[in-house]
């Protein structure tokens, strides 16, 4: 490394036994990081990183760790607590206090070494307040690049956001205001979910519905990712051309688990990222038996929520893993603090993946590189 003149300016050298660049590659040994301004300035062999001669320098040696790269979370909701409520009871709490939450969420995720974030939806401008907070520097967080509200039918899941809408004139309108208030993508509830006024069976959109909201995101340059909890769903969002599916449930309106190949193929060829959010389920269980335990009973519809929770987790790590071998691409995205997953615990989400076939190398590339890419961050 070339010595520059002095500046006096200040110097980190990061010291470790390895560095995993993120991109899939063994990590490497013997590998220093020299960050100048809160940025990297060089990586390289121990013995050839230096800061310039006569700045101020802190060495900062962490033994036999592993440097990685900023976590990216491609899928989080900062206004909820992630101890267990409902998000019916979430989304009826005032604005402030979800902001408030989400700012004290949002310094969680950074300090569990998260520095980027992409916020599926929040109510209001909850989202906005929250991105332009962290901008300002009024808080500490990841960078967020955020839905804003997610678009959904009248009643559907998360309507208590405030973007209900219906017909294709109506999307098309959403999507106009949405990207108008400052949205960087445009999620889409493809189907139902938690809410309790929606059916996460059946598709919320028709085609022609789904169509109009994509190709508009898109005529406006943003990217779209759809929630869909069923079969009919996925392939509505397919053939609309979402970039993203979120959640990828493979479940007919009847509840019946059927891994359908042709869906598998279509996704696959048509190069769309799939998150799965498979250890918010997990965590859904676990909340559940520390109830039980800490009550020393669980009552009949807690117990037959964990032998739910538990076969979706069967049918969702299998489906995952037969996506995974046909070449369909993964990302990590925690859904957290949704539903019991708590903030900070994204890692969680990779581990996760590797239940269902990654290696630990692949697990960690869809928590950085993948996720990075698939939310068009990734030449940042």
């Amino acid at each position: 490394m070339t010595t520059k003149k002095s500046t006096g300016a200040n110097y980190t050298i990061i010291k470790a036994a390895r560095i995993f660049d993120g991109t899939g590659a063994a990590p490497v040994e013997g590998q220093a990081v020299l960050l100048s301004g809160g940025k990297i300035a060089a990586i390289g062999p121990v013995a050839e990183i230096a800061a310039p001669s006569g700045s101020n320098v802190t060495v900062k040696d962490y033994g036999d760790a592993t440097v990685l790269p900023g976590l990216v979370d491609g899928h989080t909701h900062m206004m909820a607590p992630g101890d267990g409520t409902h998000g019916d009871i979430v989304g009826a709490e005032e604005d402030d206090v979800l902001l408030m939450r989400a700012l004290s969420n949002a310094r969680t995720f950074l300090h569990a070494g998260v520095t980027t974030a992409r916020e599926n939806g929040a109510k209001n401008r909850v989202g906005f307040s929250l991105k332009e907070g962290i901008r300002r520097g009024l808080s500490e967080g990841p960078e967020m690049v955020i839905s804003g509200r997610p678009i959904t039918i009248t009643g559907g899941h998360m309507w208590y956001c405030g973007s209900e809408a219906d017909g294709v004139d109506g999307v098309r309108a959403e999507v106009r205001q949405l990207v108008k208030e400052g949205a960087d993508f445009i999620k889409i509830m493809a189907t139902g979910g938690s809410t309790l006024s929606s059916n996460p069976l059946r598709p919320s959109y028709t085609l022609e519905e789904m169509t109009v909201i994509v190709d508009e995101a898109h005529r406006l340059g943003r990217l779209t990712a759809a929630h869909c909890a069923s079969m009919q769903g996925i392939k509505n969002a397919l053939d609309a051309e979402v970039d993203m599916i979120i959640h990828c449930i493979f479940e007919d309106e009847t509840g019946m688990y059927e891994f359908r190949e042709d869906l598998a193929e279509q996704l696959a060829a048509a190069g769309a990222w799939v998150n799965p959010t498979l250890h918010v389920v997990q965590a859904g269980i676990e909340h559940t038996e520390n109830i039980g335990r800490e009550r020393g009973w669980l009552t009949k519809e807690e117990q037959a929520s964990i032998d739910s929770s538990k076969r979706s987790l069967e049918t969702r790590n299998e489906s995952v893993s037969r996506l995974i071998k046909m070449g369909v691409r993964m990302i990590a995205g925690s859904d957290s603090p949704w539903g019991a997953y708590p903030p900070g615990e994204f890692v969680k989400e990779m581990i996760a993946l590797t239940k269902a076939g990654l290696s630990n190398n692949e697990a960690l590339v869809t928590g950085t590189s993948h996720a990075a890419d698939s939310i068009a961050v990734g030449d940042r």
